[in-house]
Formats: structure tokens, C-alpha cells, sequence
């Protein structure tokens, strides 16, 4: 597998012109329902990411046709579900993953429009999810209007990781991994941080309706945990001059993307 997705990455490099088609068949069938489990897809955006990051492709041009792509693929799972309700389950290429099919289906009962949104992000759901949207009668415009929303953002997210490594090729290794490893405790720790700040608006949110929301179990300390986390990567690129790196590194994804 990574030698086929070595391969498409290279031949998009040789090819840059036709890179614009080959991330919309990319991303269309990372989104296609059931289709996408078996995509590299991930991988393959990380890779044309690091193509943009090495000034091979320009950004916002790869990013609309990953967009168009996934928007494209979750529509086309949405009508078959439309089209074909229940009697999904029991095609053969689908019965295989009816777990899937299952958890997907409650998580989008649960969560609704969000659950479009978040579960663009998710690498399994991504690929059932506008399907059981379909199966279960989702408003066409509503469900067109989260999975915009939803591939708008997941577009861009997807190429940065790729376009942060491709930005850093002319940095020592070392000092690439130390660079990424602080970016994602920091993201992580921001990403964990607007989670229990949620809680704690949800649980005053309750309090002045009269009804009671518990925390998550260890919620002071795992909150602390993810402040002192974030704020000792801070404290290391600023004490180190691994902060002038970072800066540096910011300064050519930033001239990447434009």
C-alpha cells in the first residue's frame, strides 16, 4: 500500500497539472460510502500536502478540488441511501461492515447535523455516514448544507500535515520531528482544552435551567493536564532556540499557502 501511494504521489509530482484531478478522485472516494474504507486517503493527501509544502503545488487550488471531491462522494452516498433505504444492508459488499453500518447509525441519530460535521473528520464514519443520512430521510438541504460546511474545513485540515512536513524538508530531521511533536501537543492539548471548556458551559448552561450535568469523570485533572501541557511547549520554544524555528517554519507554510 505505501508503495502504491509513493508511486501517485511521484507521478503527481512529474504531473502537477493533472494533481487538481487526481485530489478530486481522491477525496471523492475517501468519501464514497464503504468504498472509502478501503482508500488511502489519508495518506495521500499527506502526501500531495507535502508536495505544497515543497512549493510543488499551490494550496488553494488543491484545497477547492479536495473540497469538490468530498462533497461530491458524501452527496453520492446520500442518494444511494435515498435511493435504496434498508435494502443496503444486505448487499454483499456491505454486510461485512453492518458494526460500522450500526455505530453510524446511532451516532447520527444522537448527534443529528453535527454528527455530519464531526463525522467528516472521522476516518470510518466519513465513509457511512452520508449513507445512513439518506437511509434515514435526512432533509436534502440540510444535509447538503453540514456536509458543505464540513468538507469546507476538512478540505484545508486534511493538507496541512502534509503541508507543515513538505515546509520543513530543508530542516534537519531532528530537528522536524522536535517541530512536530510540539505542534501536535499543541494542537492536541487546544483540541482537548475546547472540549472541557464546552462541558463547563454545558454544566452552567444546565444550572441555570435547573437540571443537573455531570463532568467527565477526572475533569480537573486532566483540564490541568492539558494547560500544563500546552504551556510547556510554549515555555520550550521560547527558552530553546527551537522558537526561532518554529517562527521560521510558520513564516514558509504561511508563504505556501498564500
Amino acid at each position: 500500500m505505501e508503495e502504491i501511494v509513493s508511486n501517485i504521489i511521484e507521478w503527481i509530482r512529474v504531473n502537477p497539472h493533472w494533481a487538481g484531478a487526481v485530489v478530486l478522485a481522491i477525496a471523492f472516494l475517501e468519501s464514497l460510502a464503504i468504498i472509502g474504507l478501503a482508500m488511502p486517503g489519508w495518506l495521500l493527501l499527506v502526501g500531495v500536502g507535502g508536495l505544497i509544502g515543497a512549493g510543488t503545488l499551490n494550496f488553494w487550488p488543491i484545497a477547492f478540488f479536495s473540497f469538490a471531491g468530498a462533497t461530491l462522494g458524501q452527496a453520492v452516498s446520500y442518494l444511494v441511501g435515498v435511493a435504496f433505504k434498508d435494502r443496503v444492508h444486505h448487499w454483499p459488499w456491505v454486510e461485512r461492515h453492518q458494526t460500522l453500518l450500526h455505530r453510524s447509525e446511532t451516532f447520527f441519530k444522537k448527534h443529528g447535523f453535527a454528527g455530519i460535521l464531526v463525522g467528516q473528520f472521522i476516518g470510518p464514519i466519513r465513509a457511512v455516514i452520508s449513507l445512513i443520512a439518506g437511509i434515514l430521510d435526512m432533509p436534502a438541504k440540510k444535509f447538503l448544507l453540514a456536509v458543505v460546511i464540513a468538507t469546507l474545513i476538512w478540505a484545508p485540515v486534511y493538507l496541512m500535515p502534509g503541508v507543515v512536513l513538505g515546509a520543513a524538508l530543508s530542516f534537519e530531521k531532528q530537528e522536524v520531528i522536535i517541530l512536530v511533536s510540539c505542534i501536535v501537543v499543541m494542537a492536541v492539548s487546544l483540541w482537548l482544552l475546547g472540549g472541557y471548556v464546552k462541558q463547563l458551559w454545558l454544566r452552567k448552561r444546565a444550572k441555570a435551567s435547573a437540571q443537573e450535568v455531570s463532568l467527565s469523570r477526572h475533569f480537573q485533572l486532566k483540564m490541568t493536564a492539558s494547560i500544563v501541557a500546552f504551556l510547556s511547549v510554549i515555555v520550550f520554544l521560547v527558552c530553546t532556540t527551537y522558537g526561532a524555528l518554529m517562527m521560521k517554519l510558520s513564516e514558509k507554510i504561511m508563504g505556501v499557502i498564500g
